[in-house]
């Protein structure tokens, strides 16, 4: 049966649940130019869009053999079938999920883990994602405030530190929603919608677990402060136990400047008054 979802991700065509013996979640994925949204990409964006997006870097991942740290999964994998003219059909477990809270030790957990595969896959040049992100941002994304546009002027500076910092393969969209609870082991977490599987500056992945329930209305913006401080820690705390001494700055200045460049520019206005502050003090 099909699953009701918001198609925001052009990489995703469809998603499915397979009922019967062997229950089964089926993600099509897709090339950019099959999705309505690369419609809405600027004229001058679109080659370079198609041809660098890696739609399939999800699946790829699930192929590549890559050890999580302990206290991470993957959800298991059926099956994955090329479809032909750039789709691909993953058959993956349909995990069944623990009804609790995101409270703080549970983002702390995430951010600690978050920091240990951060710190396995450290390394590499600086890869394309923010820059296109930021392109089709500032392209597309109406500014309305003086505080944006302020932040939109400083974003060439901030990419440009940005690739300076360590960079590392993590998730590139550790969302609360994309770290499943399981209901049969809750004190970890099962990883779905792995994102752009290019390098991404230390510290980015702590954005998106930040304000992805914040975003949705679930958490008070009020608690993004307090909560920033905690995951800062427990990433580094995290990167450290991969034996990696990477400086507290760098890891805030990576999640901010990431953060900022992602998200400010189109969350509801509390949020993006947040995001703005913090783009414009990195």
């Amino acid at each position: 049966m099909p699953v009701r979802f918001t198609p925001t991700a052009p990489s995703t065509a469809a998603v499915y649940r397979v009922t019967g013996p062997q229950p089964a979640f089926v993600k099509i994925l897709q090339a950019p130019r099959h999705s309505a949204v690369f419609a809405t990409i600027p004229a001058g964006l679109r080659e370079r869009f198609a041809r660098e997006f890696p739609w399939r870097g999800e699946a790829d991942f699930l192929r590549s053999g890559f050890r999580l740290p302990p206290g991470l999964r993957t959800p298991a994998v059926f099956r994955i079938d090329e479809l032909g003219d750039d789709r691909v059909a993953m058959w993956l477990e349909d995990v069944q999920c623990a009804d609790l809270p995101w409270d703080t030790p549970r983002f702390e957990r995430a951010a600690h883990l978050l920091g240990r595969w951060a710190g396995r896959r450290l390394g590499g040049p600086p890869g394309p994602a923010l820059r296109i992100l930021a392109e089709g941002r500032l392209h597309l994304d109406a500014m309305t405030r003086d505080d944006q546009r302020a932040l939109a002027r400083r974003v060439p500076d901030l990419l440009d530190r940005l690739d300076a910092l360590p960079q590392t393969l993590g998730h590139h969209d550790a969302c609360p929603q994309n770290l499943l609870v399981p209901r049969d082991e809750p004190d970890t977490f099962v990883v779905i919608d792995v994102g752009w599987q290019c390098p991404l500056p230390v510290g980015s992945d702590l954005g998106q677990l930040l304000v992805g329930l914040a975003d949705e209305g679930e958490l008070p913006v009020a608690a993004l402060p307090a909560l920033r401080e905690l995951v800062l820690d427990a990433y580094r705390d995290g990167l450290r136990a991969e034996g990696h001494a990477i400086s507290r700055d760098e890891i805030a200045f990576g999640c901010d400047a990431a953060l900022a460049i992602r998200s400010a520019f189109h969350t509801p206005p509390e949020l993006s008054a947040y995001l703005t502050r913090l783009g414009l003090a990195a």
